[in-house]
């Protein structure tokens, strides 16, 4: 409850206001009960967040806070920042709608620390005009509604079966923070994880899937969305990465689709492999009426019997599907491509001459006519001569490009990580963009899709030329293992300046996804 202010009170806190425009003051005290007044000049109002020290303690006091003086004042933009570190959980909805809705407001949140919001039956809205950038968000039976706003999380944690993120609306953005990747992990929640409705867009998200036959993502009908740059990691039997109802289409481009669970020796999988009924589909378009573009992006087909990387369950028409690799994870076992029953022979030639695939598929694309087997050559007898001792090839070290950034991972098993770098303009250099405006560029890329490995690897981010100034922010991700160690992986990251070695971050990597954040600054 706002607390009361003294008529003096009040008077020697607005004489001080014209002097310090735009900065949020919480005149009455540590719980935010006196508001700044709207700045001169047409600025927005601050108000800032600090669990420890206020002026507001909690984010839903700012938000009720901020709503009231948008009704009072049309057009009134407010920043809340949240500075402290903190975790709040919420007695009602968490609603940024712009005041009253009519008064063309905005409401933008901020976090620059960690900062968890635990939602228990309540719902987080975001609305149109607002956003909410920075945060981590635990649903436990409420939701998230992107209404036509942009959500930015860090983290976002589904553990109810009653939840899921809903994306409504041709405006509405749901995006890693800070051009980060946001880790959605889930593991209880109402199909599909996240669900898209309207012409949105999603981007830098990585959907954990744990649930056994659970969608990450799905469209509903009519709705043609733009989905790139993803990291969809399938870790549940029967899981399903996206998911596009009939008559939805839009892009998909740039993603990364790992169909692979990790529990490659255990019993159930093992069953699941000889009854062919539990593998995981990376893409699944519903209807005749499903037609996205689907262009370069990278789809892990997984090792049990049943998995497919895009399944095609009507329409025989031709669809954009190229540039895309497909990576069979098992032996003679997963579909690339399986088409609708009927899809003419040239469909099925162009889907096979526009995309790459890798490894033994038991078909790559289904319909394509079997390949005929070369005549077995009558064996003769010959000698068998003895060989002679072959010495142990010495590993190659790669060559480190350098300069006056240089960002190198190492680690010393043959499993597959990751590393990114963010530059001061917002700009990632990792696997999937090598190369960025400011001069980052990724030069090696060790263990990649487990082809090829080796126990000294690195991975090696570097700008030749003068890099912008400002902060560096790295993160190290397991994207998946390449044996059946489930010992946790130590990994090291060196910063190097000109040469010379700057920093060192060290941690370790024991489940796919996340595991270290790090940061540096240039000069």
């Amino acid at each position: 409850m706002l607390g009361q202010v003294s008529k003096s009170g009040w008077g020697i806190c607005s004489a001080l206001l014209p002097l310090l425009a735009g900065v949020a003051l919480g005149c009455g005290g540590g719980g935010g009960s006196s508001p700044p007044l709207p700045p001169p000049g047409g600025g927005p109002i601050i108000l800032r967040v600090d669990p420890a020290s206020g002026p507001f303690t909690k984010l839903a006091d700012a938000v009720a806070e901020a709503q009231r003086l948008q009704t009072a004042t049309a057009g009134l933009e407010v920043l809340i920042e949240i500075l402290g570190t903190g975790r709040e959980t919420l007695q009602s909805n968490l609603a940024l709608d712009g005041g009253d809705g009519t008064n063309g407001g905005r409401i933008r949140i901020t976090s620059s620390t960690a900062y968890e919001i635990l939602t228990g039956l309540f719902d987080v809205i975001v609305a149109s005009q607002t956003s909410l950038q920075g945060v981590d968000v635990v649903l436990g039976g409420g939701r998230v509604q992107v209404n036509n706003g942009t959500f930015q999380p860090r983290k976002v944690t589904l553990n109810d079966p009653r939840s899921n993120i809903l994306v409504n609306g041709n405006a509405a953005v749901l995006e890693g923070a800070l051009n980060q990747l946001a880790e959605i992990l889930c593991q209880q929640f109402l199909d599909p994880c996240v669900q898209i409705s309207g012409n949105g867009r999603v981007s830098r998200v990585s959907p954990i899937v744990s649930k056994t036959g659970g969608v990450g993502i799905g469209t509903v009908p009519g709705s043609s969305p733009i989905l790139e740059n993803n990291t969809i990691l399938l870790q549940a039997l029967g899981a399903l990465a996206v998911r596009y109802g009939d008559n939805s289409g839009g892009i998909f481009r740039n993603n990364q689709i790992e169909g692979d669970p990790p529990t490659a020796g255990a019993g159930l999988v093992l069953q699941a492999r000889q009854a062919g009924t539990s593998g995981t589909t990376g893409i699944q378009l519903d209807g005749a009426g499903s037609i996205p573009s689907i262009q370069s992006n990278r789809i892990g087909v997984g090792r049990i019997a049943g998995s497919v990387g895009i399944r095609i369950l009507q329409g025989t028409q031709a669809r954009t599907i190229s540039g895309n690799t497909f990576l069979a994870r098992g032996e003679g076992v997963g579909v690339a491509i399986q088409a609708a029953p009927g899809t003419p022979d040239a469909v099925v030639a162009a889907y096979l001459a526009g995309n790459t695939f890798q490894g033994n598929f038991a078909q790559r694309v289904t319909g394509e006519p079997a390949p005929i087997p070369a005549p077995a050559p009558t064996p003769t007898e010959t000698p068998t001569p003895t060989p002679a001792p072959t010495p142990s090839p010495t590993p190659t070290p790669p060559v480190l490009g350098t300069g006056p950034i240089q960002v190198t991972l190492s680690w010393n098993t043959i499993d597959d990580l990751n590393l990114y770098v963010t530059d001061p303009t917002k700009q990632t250099v990792f696997f999937n963009n090598r190369i960025v405006p400011s001069g980052g560029r990724l030069d090696v890329d060790a263990n990649a899709d487990c082809v090829a490995v080796t126990q000294n690897a690195v991975e090696n981010v570097f700008w030749a030329s003068t890099p912008p100034s400002g902060p560096y922010f790295i993160e190290v991700r397991l994207f998946r293992r390449c044996s059946q160690s489930t010992a946790p992986i130590p990994f090291t990251v060196t910063v190097r300046k000109s040469g010379n070695v700057a920093q060192t971050f060290s941690g370790l990597a024991t489940s796919p996804g996340l595991a270290g954040r790090f940061t540096f600054s240039f000069p």
